[in-house]
């Protein structure tokens, strides 16, 4: 069975591209456009990990990882805060934990962010 990857991002652009990059290798990806409906679809997606964008207008990321991390039944499922408006270029953060604080901070190309995912969902 695939490891499944929720990404929650508002920029549909970077929705898909990541989506459809994760999906390529292997990964069963829930992308999810409105971060105020990510407590209704986490219960469907059941993911691994959630790839959080940090730059959301809806919703501030910090609050709504902390609002994850606070309850019993989902605070276990890793949480990276992303931000990529290219390829190139991420910027994310975590906790080896999975809670967020920024004190891990990389930039890095779309290669290391997949290794790092990869690590992430081996742990």
């Amino acid at each position: 069975m695939s490891k499944r990857i929720m990404i929650i991002d508002e920029d549909l652009m970077e929705l898909n591209m990541l989506s459809q990059i994760l999906d390529c290798k292997g990964y069963e990806v829930c992308p999810l456009s409105r971060s105020y409906k990510v407590f209704t679809e986490i219960s469907k997606c059941q993911p691994d990990l959630i790839l959080l964008d940090s730059m959301m207008s809806q919703m501030d990321s910090l609050v709504l990882s902390r609002a994850i991390k606070s309850i019993d039944t989902i605070k276990e499922i890793p949480v990276m805060l992303i931000t990529g408006k290219n390829y190139d270029n991420y910027v994310y953060a975590f906790k080896p934990q999975g809670i967020l604080s920024g004190n891990m901070v990389k930039t890095a190309g779309i290669d290391s962010l997949l290794k790092d995912i990869e690590l992430k969902l081996a742990s």
